[in-house]
């Protein structure tokens, strides 16, 4: 009885004394000292030289690594935050790499460099990843937080983000859209600018816009015309389907299959945010060996699982080619 208690005592203090640090998936801060390059065991050493080599191609010296955190995996991945020399000014960075247990891999997957101002502009689509709520060092969360923290200030609830655009700064500013009840339960969509620093998990709120009335039927949306702003699509986003305008084309792709048309390429692309998004697509599309021009309006609320195709116009125009 007495050697059981003791053995039970032994197994509670062994598990007790397990460093989480060593647990897989988990981030946690990497200690490194000055010097660190001079020990070539070091990993932080192997990524140090490499990002070095790349960066001087690029005029960029004098680097010094800041703060660092690791994620064992099947190897360590790193975050890690670093100053360097620019034009005799000193700015910062971030790179994201993986080194192997052997060190025979190093791999630099990720560099992101401050700019020297913050315009406007430059801004791509960035695909939201499914589940990324469950990362909660991931960008994404990290505005997801602050925004719904500062919309139940307001006595509003968020829902979900409808899209996103990035811009790669020091870290990330996102231009995103949102669904969110307002203070009398009633669907909307807002906007948002939001910038974050993952490594330090800065995360600030540059604009912030719920006023804008947005219940309308998707008959309304159809007649509505203003509003309408360029979406710029890339061919990945379609291929992945995650996004609310690959989900318009699709029904669109399918809508027309139906009639035997067959699209041949999109010539362009303008969104309209109501309660939903409204896609305006303009097309090329092939009919008895011809090709011909053709738009349509496409109005999505993911939400509630709503897409329609509002407005279909095949003019029958030829391409004489």
């Amino acid at each position: 009885m007495n050697k059981a208690i003791i053995f039970i005592a032994l197994l509670a203090l062994t598990v007790a004394k397990i460093d989480d640090s060593t647990m897989p998936g988990s981030w946690h801060n990497y200690q490194f000292s000055n010097g660190f390059q001079s020990d070539s065991s070091n990993p932080l050493t192997q990524i140090f030289r490499k990002l070095s080599a790349q960066l001087e191609e690029k005029g960029i010296f004098d680097i010094v690594f800041t703060q660092a955190t690791s994620q064992l995996v099947n190897g360590q991945n790193f975050k890690i935050r670093f100053n360097y020399t620019e034009e005799d000014t000193i700015k910062s960075g971030y790179c994201f790499a993986y080194v192997s247990f052997s060190g025979e891999t190093c791999e630099i997957h990720e560099v992101e460099l401050q700019e020297s101002d913050f315009k406007y502009g430059g801004w791509s689509n960035y695909t939201i990843p499914a589940g990324f709520e469950q990362d909660p060092t991931h960008p994404l969360t990290l505005a997801k937080v602050n925004l719904s923290h500062d919309l139940h200030n307001l006595n509003m609830t968020f829902i979900k983000f409808v899209s996103v655009q990035s811009q790669v700064v020091a870290g990330y500013k996102f231009k995103i859209q949102f669904q969110f009840l307002n203070k009398n339960g009633k669907d909307r969509i807002g906007t948002c600018v939001i910038y974050v620093r993952p490594w330090d998990k800065h995360v600030e709120i540059l604009e912030l816009s719920v006023a804008t009335p947005l219940k309308m039927s998707a008959e309304d949306n159809q007649n509505k015309d203003g509003g309408w702003e360029t979406y710029k699509y890339n061919l990945s986003e379609l291929q992945n389907g995650t996004s609310s305008f690959a989900t318009a084309y699709n029904k669109l792709v399918k809508t027309l299959l139906k009639k035997a048309i067959r699209i041949v390429s999109i010539s362009n692309v303008e969104q309209q945010v109501v309660s939903g998004v409204n896609y305006k697509i303009s097309f090329i599309y092939a009919e008895n060996n011809n090709l011909k021009v053709g738009d349509a309006i496409i109005y999505v609320q993911e939400w509630n699982k709503i897409i329609k195709v509002t407005s279909l116009n095949l003019t029958g125009q030829i391409i004489h080619y």
